[in-house]
This record gives structure tokens, sequence and C-alpha cells, in this order.
């Protein structure tokens, strides 16, 4: 048996004297079992320090139709992110013609992402820069596993996501792409680079009195998540989300014409955290509760339980 089996093992005389008596038994020495005991602590206290701090935000269960018209309960499916932290770029500051609310939930099949954005003039036409710099966007970050505290480079299990509301004709049409790797030099996913995300992604968008609307579901299965209850209720997450706002057009990626972006604010980076800052990601947790698997009949089966409709 391994040195880091027997550690495992010897882990449990923690809690249980009767398991450590057992294992003397087998022939080990108390001398070995306490030397193995302390590097069973250290590894588990190196193993909790690496592991995302507690929760900060809680992603509701709930289910969006993606149709690009936002869901009038929208605000008790999901949970709500006001992106408050302001940030200048080159074209100036970010002014008071843009505001925006972000929305996050999940199901068995999918984890939603929706983006109501107030904006005076709606810009999607660069498409030159890989992340859509120059153009109107919003970007959804998300770690799948809990090994993202402190990472200032994107790894196979974490994913950014950026959509603009329309395609660069001015179609209520978006575009996405993935570009952990292609705008942030992260390992990247080779199946969903650049625009092949679009063939993963159920994306649509429209316009509002006030700006645009985008909606967007992603499966679980496109971010290596498998779809089964104890892999999802309770999994601790990374996320975040960046928009950008442009209100002139360019001649491409020579002129850069955005004005700025927003965040949600964060007390340890004072920009707010941005992809490449020890607090890029944010610490949520799935919500734990019952999945929905929804055929196409009226029953209507849960995890955790059983219900009919009529």
């Amino acid at each position: 048996m391994s040195l880091f089996l027997h550690s495992l093992r010897l882990c449990s005389w923690i809690f249980d004297p009767g398991i450590f008596s057992l294992y003397l038994k087998e022939g080990h020495t108390v001398k070995n079992s306490v030397w193995l005991l302390a590097f069973a602590c250290f590894f588990i206290c190196a193993f909790n320090a690496l592991a995302a701090d507690k929760p900060e935000f809680t992603i509701k269960i709930g289910t969006l139709k993606i149709d690009g018209v936002k869901d009038a309960d929208i605000d008790d499916k999901c949970t709500a992110f006001e992106l408050t932290e302001r940030i200048g770029q080159a074209g100036g500051g970010l002014d008071a013609d843009s505001n925006y609310i972000v929305y996050v939930c999940y199901d068995k099949d999918n984890v939603y992402f929706a983006c109501d954005a107030e904006d005076d003039v709606t810009l999607s036409s660069d498409v030159a820069e890989a992340d859509y710099r120059d153009s109107d966007y919003i970007r959804f970050y998300l770690a799948t596993e809990d090994d993202f505290e402190g990472v200032i480079t994107l790894t196979k299990t974490q994913y950014a996501f950026v959509w603009t509301p329309q395609d660069e004709d001015g179609n209520w049409n978006p575009q996405v792409r993935e570009v952990s790797m292609t705008s942030y030099g992260g390992a990247g996913h080779a199946e969903l680079n650049g625009d092949a995300a679009a063939d993963f992604v159920n994306s649509k968008s429209g316009p509002t009195d006030d700006g645009w609307y985008i909606e967007a579901a992603i499966g679980w299965d496109v971010v290596g998540v498998e779809k089964v209850e104890n892999e999802l209720l309770g999994r601790i997450v990374g996320i975040m989300f960046i928009s950008g706002d442009t209100d002139q057009d360019n001649a491409g990626p020579a002129t850069q014409e955005r004005e700025g972006e927003a965040r949600i604010p964060s007390d340890k980076t004072a920009g707010g955290g941005y992809w490449n800052s020890p607090d890029h990601f944010r610490v949520a947790e799935l919500e734990s509760g019952n999945l929905a698997v929804e055929p196409a009949g009226k029953l209507a089966i849960l995890w955790g339980g059983l219900r009919t409709e009529i």
C-alpha cells in the first residue's frame, strides 16, 4: 500500500481510535504510525490551504427559457449580481450611460447566464479582437473545481465565455466565444476555442427599453461536469463577470474605442478583480435542494422526491 493510502487510513484514527488499533494489529509499529499520522495531517492542511475560501455566494437552482426575453420571475430563479466596480479604459472613463445586472442559476443539465444591460448605444462590430474588446460585451468566467484560489493563469477547469448582444451587422444574433486560451494564454479548450463555442452554447438576445438583454445555457458536460446530483448539489465553483461598453465604431484593432468595463466589487483587489489577478474568481456554492428532471409529458420527476403534475 502506498504512503498516501496509509496516511488516509491513519487519518481516521483522529475520529475513531478503534480503527487505529486495527491498524497496529496489521503489524505496523507505533513509531511508524505516528510519523504517518503527522504526514497525513500535513497533507490535509496543505489540501485545505489550496482549496477555495468559504463561499461568498449561493447559485440558485433554476431554469431559464432561452429566447432572448427576460423571464418575469428571473429574480426568483437566479442569483443576481450588480457590476458596480467601474474601470476606465483607453477611451476614457465608463460613464453613467451603461449599467449591468447579471444572473446565474443552474439545473441538472445546464448552468444559465444572463445579462440585463442599460446601454444607450448597442455596438457589436469588433470581431477582430478575440474577446470582442471594442464591442459591447459581457464575460462570464467559470471555474468548475475549487482549486482556483490565487490563480493567475486559466487552467483546464476554468472557462472564459464572452458574448456580444448582436452580430457584427447589428442583428439580434449574439456572438459567443470561449477565450481562456486565445485572449488570456491559459490552457484552453480546443473544442470551444474561438467561434466554435457557438456550437456548444445556446445563446439568445434582444433589445430592451433602455439597452439590451442576453441569456445563455451552457451544458454541464460542455464544462466537464457530470450531470448527476452528487456532482452538482453543493458544488464549489469560481465565478467572475466583466462587462465592456463601446459607443464608437472603429476601423479595427489598431484603434481602441472601448470606454471601460464594469465588474463585481472586491475586498481584496481595488480594481474589482481581473482575469489575471489572485482575486479573479469569487467563491460560490451551487444551492442544495431538488434538481428537477422535466420529461416531455406531464410527469415531473425530482431527485429527492416525486411529484405529479395534473
